[in-house]
């Protein structure tokens, strides 16, 4: 599937794991088909850190590109995240997606780039030319947080994408208002389109009022279709139901998105599991089980988002 130019709602799927710690098959299936089938959804993320992937085995990437992508009947475009921290090993991975069928990469930038990559540009137009030749698919290259130290500046950012064709769309995470207007701006001053996918996940709604093309985010494993809601609200200029399933959603966003952060993804399973679509909501070590209090605070972020089976969305 050509995901050139196409932005709305690209969920970030997880990965589910049986009670032995091994991939569950049946359950992954069903969460990637259910993603691929909710409207507004134009394309299904794997691998990335709501997936785990650090957890997983390089065979057993490859095996949930290729279920993800049986999964999605061709509803929705499969992107495929490389996670490493060395070029052989991004590029083994990249070659790795594209013969499980993957339609683009999802390219984390190597840990050790918080380290001065801004400083050393070069470094990360050859990581990025290097994985794009090996795989020959599109990228969607990951924007993270500027305080984490692994986010370009707007001078890299450009020279990235002028520098690199392949590059097709951003995951825009920078995390500040005004990083992430001025990587708007100058993005779509290129004689290109790229596509820009907000994942700044305590402000979505206002990242789309800044112009955004879609949202790119793990809380799309839960909510999709609240985010399908919000974007589509904007699209149409329509604030006052934007705010009206914002309302919704902020809920979940307090709930997830929160210390410790390694949970957030953990607590995104525990969701889908009382929501009764996660057979067993239990990440892999060293990751551990969400406790009995908590997960009581997530079920009533689901009940005020309106998505608790017979419960109603909070005022």
């Amino acid at each position: 599937m050509d995901l050139k130019g196409i932005g709305g709602i690209w969920p970030a799927s997880l990965t589910p794991f049986d009670r032995a710690g091994a991939i569950d098959d049946a359950a992954l299936h069903a969460h990637v088909a259910e993603l691929a089938g909710t409207n507004g959804v134009r394309a299904v993320v794997v691998n990335g850190h709501a997936g785990e992937t650090a957890s997983l085995t390089r065979t057993e990437r490859a095996h949930v590109i290729g279920a993800a992508k049986a999964a999605t009947g061709g509803k929705a475009g499969v992107v495929a995240g490389i996670v490493a921290d060395d070029t052989p090993g991004a590029v083994a991975l990249a070659r790795d997606a594209a013969q499980a069928g993957a339609d683009a990469l999802l390219l984390f930038p190597p840990a050790l780039f918080a380290q001065g990559a801004n400083a050393r540009p070069e470094m990360a137009s050859r990581f990025v030319a290097e994985v794009a030749q090996a795989a020959g698919l599109p990228i969607v290259l990951f924007q993270l947080s500027l305080t984490s130290g692994l986010g370009f500046s707007n001078e890299v950012l450009l020279r990235l994408c002028r520098e690199n064709e392949s590059i097709i769309a951003i995951k825009e995470g920078s995390d500040t208002p005004q990083a992430y207007e001025d990587n708007l701006a100058a993005l779509r001053a290129l004689d290109r389109r790229v596509t820009v996918l907000t994942t700044n996940n305590s402000w979505l709604m206002a990242s789309l009022a800044y112009g955004g093309d879609g949202i790119l985010s793990g809380i799309g494993s839960v909510a999709s279709p609240i985010l399908a809601e919000i974007f589509e609200a904007m699209a149409r200029g329509d604030l006052d139901a934007a705010r009206r399933a914002n309302a919704r959603l902020r809920p979940l966003c307090r709930a997830f998105y929160r210390a410790p952060h390694l949970d957030a993804h953990n607590r995104m399973k525990t969701a889908l599991h009382l929501l009764g679509k996660l057979p067993n909501p239990d990440p892999r070590a060293p990751l551990l089980p969400i406790e009995t209090e908590e997960r009581a605070a997530i079920a009533q972020a689901l009940a005020s988002a309106g998505l608790m089976p017979g419960r109603a969305a909070a005022a």
